[in-house]
């Protein structure tokens, strides 16, 4: 009996061990994606996220777009962008799901979305706060793909 009492504590020192191991070398990772670092730059980038993903060309087949999009701002820009994020992201939303097939495969086509957003943002932000659109500098797409 004492051997099977032993071979029962040792299983379990085994297990609480593991999940020890298990459970401290994964919540770093929790804890630093929770919240990412504030940017102390005079013109901070904020990325629009989550991932905007929306169908496009109304035509027979389903087709994708999903981009990632970051705005260059100039302070105070960036708490106004932040504050007003739901109404961007609709327009936005709204932006990409207008467009053909043609206008998103083109270099050009990329490039003119890219200014087309850039300025409903400024116009979005002007707005809802009656000015503050000059803070808007730039947009990017930090990732841009499409499903045919």
């Amino acid at each position: 009996m004492p051997t099977f009492t032993a071979s029962l504590a040792s299983s379990a020192a085994r297990l609480l061990a593991a999940g020890f191991l298990l459970f401290g070398l994964s919540a770093p990772g929790w804890t630093a994606s929770t919240s990412a670092p504030e940017s102390t730059s005079e013109f901070p980038y904020v990325e629009l996220s989550p991932s905007f993903v929306t169908n496009y060309d109304g035509g027979g087949r389903l087709r994708y777009l999903k981009v990632d999009v970051s705005v260059r701002t100039a302070r105070p820009g960036d708490e106004v962008l932040r504050h007003h994020m739901s109404y961007v992201r609709s327009r936005l939303v709204e932006l990409f799901s207008g467009q053909l097939e043609e206008n998103l495969t083109s270099t050009e086509g990329k490039e003119k979305l890219r200014q087309d957003a850039l300025t409903l943002i400024r116009e979005a932000i002007d707005l809802v706060e009656g000015e503050g659109s000059e803070n808007i500098l730039d947009l990017y797409f930090t990732s841009y793909v499409i499903q045919q």
